[in-house]
C-alpha cells in the first residue's frame, strides 16, 4: 500500500492512498465484470484519464440506492454528495457522502481511483429500440476507500471496487448510463467491498448499488425491481416492504425523506 499524504478536514482524517489492497470478493467481482461479452476487449484507461467521471457518481437517485452489511444483510443506505477530479493526479477522485444503518447517520470521505475502463461494441438504446444522442459508451472501474470518522463510535472504513456504466454525450460529456433503466436488468454504480471497524477491525461484507445489489445471495427476491427477502425484513427492510411492497403512503414519504442533511 502506497501512502500519498494525510489531509484532514471537518475532522475526519483521509489516508490519501497510490493504491490499496482489495477485498477478494471485490477482485473476483471486477475480474467477472471485464470479460462481459457487451466489452470492448481493449483496456481504454489512458485514453480516459483526461474525462470528469463525477458527474457518474452524484445522479443516483437515492431512493432507488440499495445496500447491505454483514451477513445478515443488514440494510445500509449510501449518499454520495460530492466527487471532484484531484488536479494532481488524474484519474483519482476525491469524495464525501453520508452513510446509515438504522439510525445511525455518519458522514465519511475518501478516493476513488480508476482501475480499468471499457468501451461497449453496441451504443445502448432507449425505449423502444430509439437511438439515444450518445457517442461512445462502456463502464469504468474504480476502486473506493471512503473513511468514516474515527473519534465516533460505530465507524469504519469502506473498502472495495465499484462499476460504473457511462456514455459520452454528442458534446463530449460524460453521462450517468440510465438509457436502458426501464429494463428489468438495469442497475449502476455496483459497488462489491467490506466495512472494516475502526475500533475492533472486524470485518464484514458490505455491497450497495443503483436499483440492484450485486453479489447480494438470497437478499434480492425481485424480478422486476429489487425485493427484499421476506428472511431478512427484520433487519431494517421493514419500512422499504411496506413503502413499496405494501403500497403504504404514509411510509413511502419516509423513504423518499432527505436523511443525509
Amino acid at each position: 500500500m502506497l501512502l500519498i499524504g494525510l489531509k484532514k478536514t471537518a475532522g475526519l482524517a483521509i489516508i490519501l492512498l497510490g493504491s490499496i489492497t482489495l477485498p477478494p470478493e471485490s477482485k473476483q467481482y471486477m475480474q467477472a465484470v471485464l470479460v462481459k461479452k457487451q466489452l470492448k476487449p481493449a483496456e481504454m484507461l489512458e485514453s480516459y484519464r483526461q474525462y470528469d467521471f463525477s458527474p457518474l457518481w452524484l445522479s443516483s437517485n437515492n431512493e432507488s440506492v440499495f445496500g447491505f452489511i454483514g451477513d445478515n444483510y443488514q440494510r445500509l443506505q449510501i449518499k454520495v454528495l460530492t466527487a471532484r477530479p484531484d488536479p494532481q493526479q488524474p484519474g483519482r477522485y476525491f469524495v464525501t457522502g453520508k452513510s446509515k444503518v438504522g439510525e445511525n447517520v455518519l458522514p465519511f470521505q475518501g478516493t476513488l481511483r480508476l482501475l480499468h475502463v471499457r468501451e461497449a461494441i453496441k451504443l445502448p438504446l432507449g425505449l423502444d429500440g430509439i437511438p439515444v444522442p450518445a457517442v461512445k459508451a462502456g463502464l469504468v472501474l474504480v476502486e473506493y476507500e471512503l473513511r468514516e470518522p474515527i473519534n465516533q463510535p460505530n465507524t469504519g472504513v469502506f473498502k472495495g471496487v465499484m462499476h460504473s456504466n457511462w456514455y459520452l454525450n454528442r458534446k463530449g460529456k460524460m453521462q450517468y448510463n440510465n438509457i436502458e433503466k426501464h429494463s428489468d436488468a438495469f442497475a449502476n454504480n455496483q459497488c462489491v467491498g467490506t466495512w472494516e471497524s475502526n475500533k475492533t477491525k472486524q470485518v464484514k461484507r458490505c455491497n450497495w448499488g443503483d436499483s440492484r445489489i450485486p453479489m447480494c445471495g438470497d437478499l434480492d427476491q425481485g424480478a422486476g425491481e429489487f425485493s427484499p427477502s421476506d428472511k431478512y425484513v427484520a433487519n431494517g427492510w421493514q419500512s422499504y416492504q411496506k413503502a413499496w411492497v405494501q403500497n403504504k403512503a404514509a411510509v413511502r414519504k419516509l423513504e423518499v425523506e432527505i436523511w443525509w442533511k
